[in-house]
């Protein structure tokens, strides 16, 4: 397994205790839009033994063309160990990165794609955003739909999309997330992403199902041997 040190080359405050991390990446580094990676702090390895709370599953909410490594997180009141070291970090120090999957790639099938995320999850989405501003190809239509309570992220870029082929929701309820979910199911030629928590999936998925559509077109960042527990309860 080939594991990275990284030096922190900027961090941007996005309001609401939440933070951008920004990475170096090395010239032989690529990925996929919409994949995650392991971030771990010092010392989360010693003599080949890794301590798991000093590592965490992060999605990279940048694109490989864009130069660096980035990744959002939120801080909470009451924060885990690994998330009170992490907010002391500083430009200039450094992070491990190591294990990159990739279960979120846009599926260009001559289909619309409709994102659906919960707060800090958009930046999963924000990569298969900017990807489809690129490229088109065999995307007929993006929706993206989010839901958060606070600020949103990434905001003025996202909106800054938006056209006759890209259309955004931002909702602050889950009254109002749901109502837009509504109006815009489709069980024909629509594929749906959802990130957010275990609630949040479940609830989206059991809303698309009922709906008539199939699992083969939702889209979870779940492991293969661990969709069934979302899909067929």
């Amino acid at each position: 397994m080939i594991k990275h040190r990284l030096k922190i080359i900027d961090i941007r405050n996005e309001g609401n205790n939440t933070k951008t991390f920004f990475l170096e990446k090395p010239s032989d580094f690529s990925w996929d839009e919409g994949s995650h990676t392991h971030i771990a702090l010092n010392n989360y390895e010693v003599n080949e033994v890794v301590n798991k709370s000093f590592v965490r599953h992060m999605s990279i909410m940048t694109l490989a063309q864009e130069n660096k490594v980035g990744f959002t997180t939120r801080f909470p009141n009451e924060m885990s160990e690994y998330k009170s070291l992490l907010a002391n970090y500083q430009i200039g120090d450094e992070i491990n990165l190591f294990k990159i999957g990739s279960r979120m790639k846009l599926r260009r099938e001559d289909k619309r794609i409709v994102l659906l995320s919960m707060g800090v999850g958009i930046a999963t989405m924000r990569p298969l955003i900017l990807a489809y501003n690129k490229d088109r190809t065999k995307v007929s239509k993006l929706i993206h739909i989010n839901v958060d309570s606070n600020p949103t992220i990434y905001k003025d870029e996202i909106d800054s999309y938006v056209n006759d082929q890209f259309i955004n929701f931002w909702t602050r309820s889950r009254v109002d997330y749901f109502q837009k979910l509504t109006d815009i199911i489709n069980k024909e030629n629509t594929i749906y992403y959802i990130v957010g928590s275990d609630t949040f999936l479940r609830t989206n998925i059991q809303k698309l199902k009922l709906a008539g559509v199939s699992v083969d077109n939702i889209m979870i960042d779940k492991k293969d041997g661990i969709l069934n527990l979302y899909y067929d309860f």
